[in-house]
Order: structure tokens, then sequence, then C-alpha cells
């Protein structure tokens, strides 16, 4: 196990109190209270490399435009996850005509 030590922003970090808060209101029972950490562990947890490499190329992408080279080579390479393509640009908000 890898223990790290992290920086969020306030409001990052605020959203993973709420949830935990949430939880804990929908199941009063549980042992021991859910916590905010545990909740982030979680969501880092189940992140696989293609997964990461996806989200930051994604990110990566969206700054500096698709026609230009990555700003990181390794992001080019095909990490043998067919499968999982990079995931699409979330849609504006439009309202519906």
């Amino acid at each position: 196990m890898i223990t790290l030590t992290l920086q969020l922003p306030e409001p990052v970090a605020a959203e993973f109190y709420a949830a935990a808060d949430e939880l804990n209101r929908r199941f009063p029972a549980a042992s021991p209270k859910i916590e905010a950490k545990s909740l982030m562990a979680f969501a880092l947890a189940r992140h696989e490399c293609a997964d990461i490499c996806a989200q930051f190329d994604l990110a990566l992408r969206l700054v500096q435009g698709r026609d230009e080279p990555p700003f990181n080579p390794v992001l080019n390479q095909e990490y043998g996850r067919t499968d999982r393509p990079v995931p699409t640009p979330p849609a504006q908000n439009q309202e519906a005509a």
C-alpha cells in the first residue's frame, strides 16, 4: 500500500465531505462512519493506467487543441486497452429547442 498526502482545492474536498455526510444520513447504521478521506481513496483506487492516461490526454488536448502534438509523447502510445476509447469532451449545456 502507498500512502499519499494530497492537497485538494477546498471546493473539491467539500464535495467529498458532503458526500460522506449524505451517505451517513442514508446509512445511519454504518460502522465505522463513512469518512471523506475513505471516499477519496475509493475514487482513486478504481482507476487503471489506461483510464488515467485517457483522462489526462483528454484534458491536455482540450487545453492545447487537437492538432498540436501532446505535451507528453507517452500519451500517443496505445496502452493495450482498445475496448476503452478516450472519453469525448462533455457536451455544452444547451436548453432544448
